[in-house]
């Protein structure tokens, strides 16, 4: 009985151009055969390692023969990054709270990256543009519209997520020698009676806190890492649709995107409208300040670990007016020295209150 390479053999011998043998159609280079090896090499030798050359000899081909199907190594590069992004699934439900569809769109891209070592370090210097980076990147904006921030703030959020992501990566990638220290017991081991073992005279803290720092909690590190972008969970849309504080009728100042990621669960307690004022320490307003004219006023009783928004634009506040008035000082026909120490006095005396 033939066996199955003869009866292969008998049949092509029955065309005048036989067709490709299967040997031959398992080594015919296609774009995604060169992409696939690209990716392997980055992964075996980091970004470096790839090149042109290094790749066509990986393939067994002529350098030549690459391009064929890429026509640089930054397209090539382009085709790796998407092709990566594609095993994103960018499908979350509209129905949950933003705040959860932005986690589900993270730890999918996180997962991702790490199936894939070295290209975090790619992607974050190189956004391809394609269309899956385009895909993650509809579905992180949408969220994040859908959440009320402006169109600026919608922008710098987008990134301060994004980039965590990526740097977390690119820092604590599974394969690195970091990550296999901690990861395998018997090594883990050691480095904890390593860290005992120095002097404690010099390391104090080393000696007492090493075993709890080195440890294999990779995944919990990244999820303390977004608790911390979340404000320990409390991560909420901090701009209105209308502009303003949920559930008031308040302008929202711009401040900076993070401090609005880190904004409590309820706003400061607010006067009339784009005001606030003090409280002394029995709770009542200063005197002079009932109407609550010009003035900031911060939460009375803050919960513990609330993110005091209100205290940051005070500060700014302060900030602004000292500049002013040191300008005000400095101008020929200015209020003068005196009038900016009394107007000192009068907010050190507004602050005590």
């Amino acid at each position: 009985m033939p066996t199955p390479d003869r009866r292969a053999h008998a049949e092509a011998t029955l065309w005048f151009s036989a067709p490709d043998t299967d040997d031959e159609r398992r080594h015919t280079l296609t774009r995604e055969r060169v992409v696939a090896e690209a990716l392997t090499l980055i992964a075996q030798q980091g970004i470096p390692a790839l090149t042109m050359r290094t790749l066509a000899a990986r393939l067994g081909v002529v350098p030549g023969a690459l391009y064929r199907h890429v026509r640089s190594k930054e397209r090539l590069q382009d085709l790796v990054l998407d092709g990566v992004l594609a095993e994103v699934d960018c499908h979350v439900d509209l129905a949950l709270p933003w705040t959860e569809q932005i986690k589900v769109l993270v730890r999918r891209l996180q997962e991702v990256l790490a199936g894939h070592p070295g290209v975090a370090g790619l992607l974050a210097t190189r956004d391809p543009f394609g269309p899956h980076s385009l895909a993650l990147a509809e579905a992180f904006l949408r969220s994040l519209q859908a959440a009320g921030f402006g169109h600026r703030e919608v922008g710098l959020a987008f990134f301060l997520i994004v980039g965590y992501t990526l740097g977390f990566e690119v820092g604590n990638p599974r394969i690195s020698v970091n990550e296999q220290r901690v990861h395998d017991p018997a090594t883990r081991k050691r480095l904890h009676e390593f860290f005992r073992a120095l002097p404690e005279d010099r390391y104090p803290t080393l000696v007492a806190l090493g075993e709890h720092v080195w440890l294999d909690n990779r995944d919990e590190r990244f999820e303390a890492g977004l608790d911390t972008l979340w404000a320990a969970r409390k991560l909420r849309a901090a701009a209105h649709p209308a502009g303003t504080w949920p559930g008031e009728g308040i302008a929202r100042r711009s401040v900076s995107p993070a401090l609005l990621l880190l904004a409590p669960e309820q706003p400061p307690q607010l006067g009339h409208a784009g005001s606030t004022y003090h409280h002394g320490q029995d709770g009542h307003a200063d005197a002079g300040d009932e109407q609550g004219q010009g003035k900031r006023q911060r939460p009375v009783h803050p919960q513990e670990g609330d993110f005091d928004v209100a205290g940051v634009l005070h500060h700014e506040d302060d900030q602004r007016h000292e500049a002013e008035r040191r300008h005000a000082d400095s101008e020929p026909g200015g209020a003068g020295p005196g009038t900016g120490h009394a107007s000192r006095s009068r907010r050190r005396h507004r602050c005590a209150g």
